[in-house]
C-alpha cells in the first residue's frame, strides 16, 4: 500500500527512564500543526482520551502572537465551570494528513507553561492529545511496525481478507471495549494507545487471574495527566485470546491500576486497561465505523 492511497501518518515513539528502567515504548507522539501557526508541534495518540486537544498553558503565547486564530466558547453544563473551550471549524494536519472543519479542544491551565520567548525556539513542542474523536466512523489502521496509522473511510480488499475482527462496545465516548479472553473467560477492556507501556493493568484484586505469581517482580512510577503514582507488574501466566488470534505473552506483565480506577472499570464494566504491547510487531485496526477491533494477519 502506498503512502498516498492510504494517507499514512508516521508517529515516533518517546522513550524514557522510570526509576531504573529505560522504556523505549512509553508513549507515541504524532507531528502535528495548526492553520494560522507557522510551527511544528507534536500530540501524543491517546485512544483513551476522547477529545483531541491543545493543552493551553503551551499554546497561549503563540496564540498572542497568532491572534488570527481564534477560541469559541461553549456552554456545557457538564464541564468544569459550565463552559468547554474550543477552536470551530479549525483545519489542522497530522504528519502531512490535513483534517479541516473540525472543533479542537482547548485544556486551559493544562501543560507545561511556555514563555513568548519559547515561541521562536526550533524545538518542537508537545502541545496536546490525539483522541477518539477524531476517528468517529472510520477505520483506523495503526501499524506499529512501519510506525505509522492511516484513518479510512472504507476498507480495500486486502485488509478485509486478512483481518481478525472481533466485535466490540463503543462507549458513550466513542472509545471501544475489546473482548479479552483469559483462560477461556472473556473480559472486555478499554483500548488504550495512551497507556502504552502495559500489556494490561487491572485493579489489584483481577491480578490473579491472568498471573499465578504471588509477588510483583516490577514496580513503576507512572502519571495520568499529571499525577505521579506507582504499579506493580505480575508475569502473565494465563492464555489470553482475541478472538481466535492468541497473543504473545512471554516476558510480558499485567499491572496492577491505581486503587481510584475501580470505580471507572466498574462503571464502564470493563476489566481494565490494553495498551500496545500485544501489538508491537503486527497491524490493528479499529474499526470506529462497525465497532470492532481486527488484527491483520
Amino acid at each position: 500500500m502506498d503512502r498516498k492511497q492510504n494517507k499514512w501518518i508516521d508517529f515516533d515513539w518517546v522513550g524514557d527512564s522510570i526509576g531504573n528502567q529505560y522504556i523505549d515504548k512509553l508513549a507515541i507522539t504524532i507531528p502535528f500543526s495548526i492553520e494560522g501557526i507557522p510551527h511544528k508541534f507534536k500530540s501524543q495518540f491517546d485512544l483513551g482520551a476522547n477529545l483531541t486537544m491543545v493543552y493551553g498553558n503551551t499554546l497561549k503565547p503563540y496564540l498572542d502572537k497568532y491572534k488570527n486564530v481564534k477560541l469559541d466558547t461553549i456552554a456545557n453544563a457538564n464541564f468544569e465551570n459550565g463552559k468547554k473551550i474550543f477552536f470551530k471549524s479549525i483545519a489542522f494536519r497530522l504528519d502531512t494528513v490535513l483534517f479541516k472543519n473540525l472543533e479542537l479542544f482547548y485544556y486551559n491551565g493544562y501543560g507545561e507553561v511556555l514563555t513568548q520567548d519559547s515561541v521562536d525556539t526550533p524545538t518542537i513542542k508537545h502541545i496536546g492529545t490525539i483522541g477518539t474523536d477524531l476517528f468517529k466512523e472510520k477505520y483506523l489502521i495503526i501499524d506499529f511496525p512501519n510506525q505509522r496509522i492511516a484513518s479510512l473511510d472504507s476498507l480495500n480488499t486486502h485488509y478485509k481478507n486478512k483481518t481478525s475482527f472481533v466485535d466490540a462496545i463503543q462507549d458513550r465516548h466513542g472509545r471501544l471495549k475489546v473482548p479479552v479472553t483469559i483462560n477461556g473467560t472473556t473480559h472486555y477492556f478499554l483500548f488504550d494507545t495512551g497507556a502504552s507501556m502495559f500489556p494490561l493493568a487491572v485493579d489489584k484484586d483481577d491480578i490473579e487471574e491472568i498471573s499465578k505469581e504471588s509477588s510483583a517482580t516490577d514496580t513503576l512510577t507512572t502519571s495520568s495527566w499529571g499525577e505521579y503514582y506507582d504499579v506493580h507488574g505480575y508475569k502473565i501466566t494465563s492464555d489470553i485470546y482475541i478472538g481466535n488470534f492468541k497473543i504473545e505473552t512471554e516476558n510480558l506483565k499485567v499491572y496492577d491500576s491505581k486503587k481510584e480506577f475501580k470505580q471507572f472499570y466498574e462503571k464502564e464494566e470493563i476489566m481494565g486497561l490494553m495498551g500496545n504491547s500485544f501489538f508491537l510487531d503486527k497491524r490493528i485496526i479499529v474499526d470506529y465505523k462497525n465497532k470492532r477491533f481486527g488484527i491483520v494477519n
